[in-house]
């Protein structure tokens, strides 16, 4: 008689979900061990208190500022900021990107334009994003969709120019429709080099957002940074800076989670 074949995880989902538990205590482990010494040294009066605030000095710091509503209410103003700006980013530079990648002769009259733009630094519009905007929300939107359309738009770019046109034209002779060539052929291909350029996108739109917050806005963790200091509390500086890595951090893991979910063939052949 045949046994029975017993359902359960497969060997291979078993061993990447190990792999990946193991990774997040070994990083857990890394950051215990630095908020350690970093309080051990700042104990010691090794490292000047005013200068760099000990973790526990941080931690009684993010409690007061969470329990007054500070914290929490300059994190939505940035988040909100930081969202506007990249999900305009990305519907600009998808399309820009898919058009002139698909299109040699669009490409020639526009990418000197696209290049010529992308290597000014998004503080410097600073000035024009003041004065065309004023103070307050829109120059920050400005900023960010300024510092991560141009991360979406190469990705984009390139994607769509190394699509095999061998696969273009296969899907041309079976009498495929513009819609289905996109739907099956452009945008599978695409997607695993446009996910690396938007989680770019996202983690400049920080950066951007804080440069925007510290001069062109009345809330937001950059303003809240920029307050700190004028007041010497350097304790809310860094919690200031902390909540952006972590915020940061967490959005790059949902990417990430997004990215499996839409792209699970990419991940199945990297385990291989």
């Amino acid at each position: 008689m045949q046994q029975a074949q017993t359902s359960g995880p497969s060997p291979v989902r078993t061993a990447s979900s190990s792999r990946r538990i193991s990774t997040v205590t070994r990083g857990l482990l890394g950051i215990g061990v630095v908020l350690l010494l970093w309080q051990l040294l700042a104990s010691a009066k090794i490292i000047n208190a005013v200068l760099l605030p000990a973790p526990l000095a941080l931690l009684f710091a993010a409690v007061d500022l969470l329990g007054d509503g500070t914290l929490v209410r300059h994190i939505g103003a940035s988040i909100e900021r930081v969202l506007v700006g990249v999900l305009c980013a990305a519907l600009v530079g998808l399309v820009i990107g898919v058009l002139l990648g698909w299109s040699e002769r669009l490409s020639d009259y526009l990418k000197p334009i696209v290049e010529a733009l992308r290597p000014i630094p998004p503080i410097a519009w600073t000035p024009l994003a003041i004065l065309w905007f004023g103070i307050g929300n829109a120059p920050s939107y400005f900023l960010v969709f300024i510092g991560a359309v141009f991360p979406v738009f190469v990705a984009t770019y390139s994607a769509v120019r190394n699509i095999e046109r061998t696969q273009i034209n296969a899907a041309l002779c079976l009498g495929a429709t513009p819609a289905m060539l996109i739907r099956d052929i452009l945008v599978p291909g695409a997607l695993p080099v446009i996910f690396p350029g938007l989680r770019i996108a996202l983690g400049v739109g920080w950066m951007c957002v804080v440069a925007a917050e510290l001069i062109a806005a009345q809330s937001g963790l950059g303003y809240m940074i920029q307050q700190s200091r004028v007041l010497l509390q350097t304790q809310n500086v860094v919690t200031g800076m902390i909540a952006i890595g972590v915020i940061g951090f967490a959005m790059n893991g949902i990417m990430t989670i997004i990215e499996r979910r839409l792209i699970p063939w990419q991940e199945s052949s990297k385990g291989r």
